[in-house]
């Protein structure tokens, strides 16, 4: 069950990038995509929440942990991606976020959340080979300079990712259900989100036409389902486990710009999938032999 839940989480997160992608295409710059999308997510799992007659418990320990997990997965990371990457040509950037699932799998670790596993780290470097080989693939190479500046900056971005992933696995707060912490977090991402877009004054150029509803109905679609997915899979499995979904959606990406985009694609892509395939049955047998 938890490589289906590991696949459809990957899968969500591709569709995800796909509908920016075309957001993006179509005009719309991602300071306007990502609020709205985020405000849509909060208002979709209020209104279950409100007909479920269910909202998320306020005492301190899960407000706190709406709060930090919030921050510490979306709010600063989208908000350092947003400066960073057009600092850096794409494919050194996406190279850089495929990282997390190696900054994760350390710092679980070394949090005592995990122990050292020969499978599981081999799992990890055969899906991140996988990563290099479909961005090498897929992203335009560039011969522009690169300063080291935005350059190291650009690496706390999957850190953040990853410290959030070991923070939800290891401070999980008792007594509260995957819908009512994804719930917590979307209200509190939406708050933040609200308040730097009036601050920043971007919220007057919030604008959205009869073509662009879908694309942004499906960002929230996806992310509001992978949010739900993933916390499922990070308090049941690990923080290590769920991480190899970042490599699944850039497969499943690549598949879908080669498809609705006109991406190219070459035998690279479907030697990484043979190693994307090696990466997850190595991780299954870990998980099965409990070593």
């Amino acid at each position: 069950m938890k490589l289906v839940l590991l696949i459809l989480l990957g899968c969500l997160w591709s569709v995800r990038l796909a509908a920016m992608k075309s957001a993006g295409q179509s005009g719309l710059p991602p300071l306007v995509v990502a609020p709205v999308s985020i405000l849509g997510i909060a208002f979709f799992y209020s209104a279950v929440a409100t007909a479920c007659r269910k909202w998320p418990p306020l005492r301190p320990e899960a407000a706190g942990f709406y709060v930090l997990s919030g921050f510490l997965g979306f709010v600063l990371p989208f908000s350092l991606e947003v400066f960073v990457a057009p600092k850096l040509p794409l494919f050194i950037f996406v190279v850089i976020i495929s990282t997390m699932p190696i900054f994760t799998t350390i710092l679980a670790v070394l949090a005592g959340v995990e122990s050292v596993n020969l499978k599981g780290v081999a799992a990890v470097l055969l899906g991140f080979g996988a990563a290099i080989m479909i961005v090498w693939d897929t992203a335009e190479l560039s011969t522009d300079p690169v300063s080291w500046d935005w350059f190291l900056a650009a690496f706390a971005v999957p850190t953040l990712y990853a410290v959030n992933t070991v923070f939800v696995a290891s401070r999980w707060p008792k007594r509260v259900d995957a819908i009512s912490v994804a719930h917590g977090q979307a209200l509190v991402v939406a708050m933040a989100t609200l308040a730097g877009s009036i601050i920043s004054g971007s919220i007057l150029e919030w604008h959205l036409v009869t073509g662009n509803i879908p694309a942004i109905g499906l960002i929230g679609v996806g992310e509001g389902l992978a949010l739900l997915v993933y916390l499922n899979l990070t308090r049941d499995y690990g923080p290590s486990l769920v991480s190899l979904a970042n490599f699944i959606s850039l497969f499943f990406a690549a598949i879908i710009g080669a498809v609705f985009f006109d991406d190219g694609l070459t035998w690279l892509s479907a030697l990484a999938g043979v190693l994307l395939v090696t990466a997850l049955t190595l991780r299954n047998q870990e998980n099965r032999s409990g070593t």
